[in-house]
């Protein structure tokens, strides 16, 4: 009974704090997000784990989760396990989103770059991921070359993952016309 009252809580203090963030940008802030794995040590910080979060935010209404169109989890410690969960519990609730900032998120393997091509395959509707900061945005380009047989990759790829600063300006500034 305890933990059900800590629960409930928890979930209408999270409710709250994100019902004003929903409804006021339409943006879910993940900023204090760690793995499960690292939640031990940066618990006291403020930080909450992945599994929580998600938890924490599926208590939205449908409708307010299908207002949300941006998931912005920068500055984070997500790694695999923390990606892989947001991609496998989380994205599928959120049908609107078109931004996923994961800058400097700790993103750094090879499976992590499996994991954003899933997204991206998945889905559609996603117009921007930001991988600024992680040491997989030095790989894309290799893994773009490494996966060039599969249909629509690197489309996505070029038109859809921010991975370096120079890339985020020439999506915004697109080189003129001579």
């Amino acid at each position: 009974m305890k933990y059900k009252i800590e629960f409930y809580l928890a979930a209408l203090f999270l409710a709250f704090s994100l019902n004003s963030s929903v409804m006021a940008g339409r943006t879910l802030d993940g900023t204090k997000v760690v793995s499960d794995e690292d939640i031990e040590w940066l618990a006291d910080e403020g930080y909450v784990s992945t599994s929580k979060f998600i938890r924490q935010t599926l208590v939205l209404d449908p409708e307010e989760l299908a207002e949300v169109d941006t998931l912005d989890l920068h500055s984070t410690l997500l790694c695999t396990s923390g990606l892989r969960k947001i991609a496998q519990d989380l994205l599928p609730y959120l049908p609107n989103l078109n931004v996923l900032n994961l800058r400097i998120s700790g993103l750094q393997n090879d499976e992590d770059l499996e994991l954003l091509a899933s997204i991206l395959k998945n889905y559609d509707n996603l117009q921007y991921v930001n991988i600024v900061g992680n040491d997989i945005a030095d790989k894309v380009l290799s893994f773009v070359q490494a996966h060039e047989g599969e249909k629509g990759l690197t489309d996505k790829f070029q038109k859809k993952v921010v991975f370096s600063f120079k890339t985020l300006i020439e999506s915004r500034f697109p080189p003129a016309e001579r």
